[in-house]
C-alpha cells in the first residue's frame, strides 16, 4: 500500500488536464476488480459504482498536480483525506476499501486508528507513497526527511500506549453461530431455523452462555408476521436461560432489515440505519430510467425502509451496539453508539452473496479498524462468510473454522468477551483534528496559488 500508487504519481504532470483521466482509469481498474463480487447482486450495473468512486481518484490526481509543488507530500495526504470524508457521506456514503483499510492487519500502523481513525490511516498511506516518490528527487529533501521522521515515530508509538483490553468491568459469555446457509438458493426458512436451533442447542450443552448470536438472514422473511416462530424462539431462550440476537425483517406496511434481541418475553428491535446500495436501495432510483434498468438487469426492486433511530440493546446492564451488514464500515455509526455507552459491538451479516471472492475478507477487515477506533471487542456472526471475535487491538481472537478453513463453513465459537467502558481519543475527537489539519494544508496551498496569479 505504501508504494502501490508511485507509478500513478510518476504519470502525473504539472497542471495537466490529462491527470484526471490517468486517475480515473487507475481507480476504475482498481474498483472494477475489487468489487467484482458485487456483480452477483447487481450484474454489470456495479460498474456504475466503480466509475463513481473512480472520479475521486481523477479529481485527486488532477488537483494534487494543479496546486503548488511546495509541501506536496502533506498536501496529497490532506487532499486524499478530505476526498475520503466526502466519499463517506455524499450520496449516502460508501467508504468501502478506504486506503487506510490496507493496514487492518499491520499492528503498528493499525494502532494509530485509535487516534486518527481509518481516514487518518489513509492520510499516512498517501503521504508514504509521495514520500517514496520524492525520495528520487533532490528538491524535496526537507519534506521527505520530515515525513520519514513522522513514520518512525508512528512505528514506535504503540510502545507508549496502554492496552485498552486491561480496563474492563465484567465479561459476557457469547456463543456465535455460523450455519453456512446460502440464501440465494435456500428458501426453506423453517428448515433453516431448525438447523440453527439444533446447532445452538448442541453448543449450549458445552459452555455456560449468556447470549447467542445468530446472523443476519437467520429468518429471511418478516418475522413479526410469524407469531408462532416468535413464540417458539421466546420459549427457546427461556428453556436455555439465554438471550438471543438474530437478523430478520420486521414491519407491516413498511419493511425493515432488523436485529432482534429475544430474552424470554422481552423483545428489543433495532432497524438498520444505513442501507446497502443495490441490495436494499437503488442509487438514483427515483429516476424511472435507472429503476427500470435495474429491474431489467437484476430482476427485482429493493423495498427496504431506512431507520433514523440508533439505539443499543440493553442486556444484563450492558449496552450492546448491533451493526447490520455493512454498517460496520461507517465510523460515525460506531462513534455514535460509543456516546450511548456501548460496551460491546455485534455485527450480524449475510455474506453468502459474495461467494468465494474477496468480498467476505474485505468486509471482515473493517471490524479490525472499528475495534481499534472504538477500543471495543467486535463479535461477528455471518450467515455464511467469516465469523469470529476481534479484540480492541485489532487482532482476531477467535474464528469459526472447520478443518482449518474459515470461509463458508458450518460451526460456532464460544468466547468470554470483556465489557469495556473507556474511550479512545478517536471516539472523543472523531475526524475533526485531521479535518482541520487537512483544510489548513489545502487552504495554504490555494493561497499560494492565488499569490502567484
Amino acid at each position: 500500500a505504501f508504494f502501490s500508487l508511485v507509478p500513478l504519481i510518476f504519470a502525473g504532470k504539472e497542471n495537466d488536464g490529462k491527470n484526471f483521466f490517468f486517475g480515473l482509469i487507475a481507480g476504475l481498474i482498481f474498483y472494477s476488480a475489487s468489487f467484482l463480487w458485487l456483480s452477483q447482486l447487481a450484474g454489470p450495473l456495479y460498474l456504475f459504482l466503480a466509475l463513481y468512486l473512480s472520479l475521486y481518484w481523477g479529481v485527486f490526481l488532477y488537483l494534487v498536480f494543479a496546486l503548488p509543488e511546495k509541501n506536496r507530500i502533506f498536501i496529497a495526504g490532506s487532499l486524499w483525506f478530505l476526498l475520503e470524508i466526502i466519499t463517506s457521506h455524499l450520496l449516502t456514503g460508501f467508504p468501502w476499501l478506504s486506503m487506510g483499510l490496507s493496514q487492518w492487519n499491520c499492528p503498528y500502523i493499525l494502532k494509530m486508528s485509535s487516534f486518527i481513525g481509518i481516514f487518518g490511516l489513509s492520510f499516512l498511506v498517501i503521504t508514504g507513497n509521495f514520500t517514496l516518490f520524492y525520495s528520487f528527487r533532490k528538491t524535496k529533501i526537507l519534506s521527505w526527511f520530515f515525513s520519514v521522521l513522522c513514520f518512525i515515530a508512528l512505528v514506535f508509538s504503540p510502545l507508549f500506549t496502554i492496552p485498552v483490553s486491561n480496563n474492563h468491568k465484567n465479561y459476557l459469555n457469547v456463543l456465535i453461530i455460523q450455519p453456512n446457509i446460502n440464501s440465494s438458493i435456500n428458501t426453506n426458512y423453517s428448515h433453516n431455523i431448525e438447523k440453527i436451533k439444533n446447532l445452538t442447542s448442541e453448543e449450549l450443552k458445552k459452555n455456560k452462555t449468556d447470549i447467542v448470536i445468530w446472523p443476519e438472514g437467520a429468518y429471511p422473511d418478516t418475522i413479526t408476521q410469524n407469531p408462532e416462530l416468535l413464540d417458539d424462539l421466546q420459549t427457546f431462550t427461556k428453556k436455555h436461560s439465554v438471550g438471543l440476537i438474530l437478523g430478520s425483517f420486521t414491519g407491516n406496511d413498511k419493511i425493515y432489515n432488523s436485529a432482534l434481541l429475544i430474552e424470554g418475553e422481552r423483545i428489543q428491535t433495532h432497524n438498520k440505519t444505513h442501507l446497502a446500495p443495490y441490495g436494499e436501495f437503488i442509487p438514483g432510483g427515483r429516476l424511472k430510467i435507472i429503476s427500470s434498468l435495474f429491474e431489467k438487469l437484476a430482476g427485482y426492486i429493493p423495498y427496504i425502509e431506512q431507520s433514523s433511530e440508533l439505539t443499543p440493546f440493553s442486556f444484563k446492564d450492558i449496552n450492546l451496539g448491533v451493526l447490520i451488514c455493512f454498517e460496520n464500515i461507517f465510523p460515525e455509526i460506531t462513534n455514535s453508539l460509543i456516546e450511548k455507552e456501548t460496551g460491546i459491538f455485534i455485527v450480524i451479516t449475510n455474506d453468502s452473496w459474495f461467494g468465494y471472492s474477496a468480498g467476505p475478507y474485505q468486509h471482515f477487515a473493517h471490524n479490525s479498524i472499528r475495534a481499534v477506533e472504538t477500543g471495543r471487542y467486535f463479535i461477528i456472526s455471518a450467515l455464511s462468510g467469516i465469523s469470529g471475535i476481534v479484540a480492541p487491538d485489532g487482532t482476531v481472537k477467535a474464528i469459526v473454522k472447520d478443518n482449518g478453513e474459515s470461509l463458508y463453513v458450518n460451526g460456532s465459537v464460544f468466547y468470554a468477551v470483556p465489557v469495556l467502558q473507556n474511550k479512545t481519543i478517536y471516539t472523543i475527537t472523531g475526524d475533526i483534528p485531521m479535518f482541520l489539519l487537512s483544510v489548513l494544508f489545502i487552504g495554504a496551498a490555494i493561497c499560494r496559488t492565488r499569490q502567484k496569479k
